[in-house]
Parts: C-alpha cells; sequence; structure tokens
C-alpha cells in the first residue's frame, strides 16, 4: 500500500552543483567519524556500512540514485530527496512506504563536530546502513505504517510517544551486541563526533530499554543529550511495538 500523497514532489540532487569545498567537507566528516566509531559502534550498524563502500565512501559526496540501488537490492527500501525537515505525517507516510527522506545539502566546515537541523552527512553516513539490515528495516516500516495509522485515527498523544520512541531508539539508541555489550546504533551519534565522544562517555549509566518508559520521556532538539537507553533487541522491539499499537484496535495497515 502506497500512503504518499501530498509530499513535496519533483525533488532531485544535483550533485554536479558541488563545489570542491563540498567534497572536502565530505571527506573530513567521514574520514573522522568513520574512525572515530571503531570499537564503539554496534556491529549491525559498522557491518552495513561496510556493505556500501561502493556508495557511501569518504572520497565524494554521495550520489542519492547509488545509495538507492543498495539499499533496494538489500531489503527494498527507496530514498525520497526533501529539502530539510518534512512535517510529521509525511515522514510516516515515507517509512510506511519503505521510503527514506534524505537532503542534500552538506554542513558547513564550522558545523563539523554537532549541526542542529540535519544535514545530508546525518541522514545518509547516520541513517542509511542500518537499513540494510532486514530486521532494522521492518522495524522502521511496521513504525511508519502505525504512525499513519494513529494520525489518522487522531491518537495525537500516541503520535508524541511514537516520536519519543524514534527519538531514543532510531536517533540516540545504544544496541548491546552479542555478549551484552552496549554498542552505538542511533544515527544523531553516528552522525556527530561531539554526540559520539559523549554517548560513549556516559555507556556505563545507560538506562535499559523500556517501550512504556521510553514512550513518556521527553527530549529536547537543541542541546546534547542527557539520557540514553540500551536496547536488547531489535525483533523484540516490533513485537512490543505491534502490542503496544493493538490497544487502538485500528487496521494494521
Amino acid at each position: 500500500m502506497v500512503y504518499i500523497h501530498h509530499m513535496v514532489q519533483g525533488l532531485s540532487q544535483q550533485w554536479e552543483a558541488y563545489e570542491p569545498h563540498h567534497h572536502q567537507t565530505w571527506e573530513k566528516l567521514y574520514g573522522r567519524q568513520r574512525k572515530n566509531l571503531k570499537g564503539k559502534a554496534s556491529d549491525l550498524f559498522l557491518t552495513c556500512l561496510d556493505k556500501m563502500q561502493d556508495s557511501l565512501t569518504s572520497a565524494l559526496v554521495p550520489r542519492v540514485d547509488a545509495m538507492e540501488e543498495e539499499l533496494y537490492t538489500a531489503t527494498g527500501w527507496r530514498l525520497k530527496v526533501v529539502p530539510g525537515l518534512i512535517p510529521v505525517q509525511d515522514f510516516f507516510e515515507l517509512l510506511a512506504a519503505k521510503r527514506f527522506c534524505t537532503s542534500t545539502w552538506v554542513r558547513q566546515p564550522h558545523q563539523l563536530d554537532y549541526i542542529e537541523e540535519p544535514d545530508m552527512f546525518h541522514d545518509t553516513f547516520g541513517h542509511i546502513p542500518p537499513l540494510l539490515n532486514r530486521d532494522f528495516a521492518a522495524f522502521m516500516n511496521r513504525f511508519g505504517e502505525i504512525g499513519v495509522a494513529l494520525i489518522r485515527a487522531g491518537h495525537d498523544d500516541a503520535v508524541l510517544r511514537l516520536q519519543r520512541l524514534y527519538w531514543y531508539v532510531v536517533e540516540f539508541g545504544f544496541l548491546k551486541n552479542s555478549e551484552g555489550e552496549a554498542k552505538l546504533l542511533g544515527a544523531g551519534i553516528m552522525s556527530s563526533f561531539g554526540e559520539t565522544e559523549y554517548a560513549w562517555s556516559r555507556r556505563f549509566k545507560l538506562k535499559q530499554f523500556e517501550l512504556s518508559r521510553v514512550m513518556e520521556t521527553s527530549f529536547r532538539t537543541d542541546e546534547i543529550q542527557q539520557e540514553y537507553f540500551v536496547l536488547n533487541d531489535l525483533v523484540q522491539l516490533r513485537l512490543e511495538l505491534n502490542g503496544w499499537f493493538d490497544q487502538f484496535n485500528l487496521s494494521h495497515g
């Protein structure tokens, strides 16, 4: 089922318009962060990033169509170019249709450590690699379907809880590896040198993920994170999310 109906149409990446300083900034961002994540990032993230060595590298600003080809081959997802932040409903509709949004603008050199509004490095380096993992991709798709259903039913409070879940898992979550060690997963951490350093320094003070607790925890977008949750398993997360959604007695899409 395709949910997209009022998304901004017709946008595409104008790759030839990038200037040398854009590629130089990208090279610094990628090279520094790839090195910084060694030993800190989850196996899921690093394995998927390695699979994208043909389309997502430090050499040049990546081409959206090349990344999409690898993504579609792996999990059936596609990419949608957007100008920046988009309405919540549009975002949920994209996820429900197995499409992830990405901007195409590159941050300024003075924003290497942290940027509040997501740019292309955040959207691609941070978000796209995990979508090559089938369990992560399945969770994101289900998350989008549930979000669409709740918005259409007018459950605004429930939609807010979903946004909190997204923030503390997809943007700033930790994931335990097979040895039970907490490793970085969230795109907000992966794409920020400063956030990576801070989050990793707090890895011994993490809160165990509990769906109800996360959904009740508010967040701010204008400062470095103060709370982090560690997730045990992505499959279990999807099952718990479905169980939570069942209380609304709505169609599963």
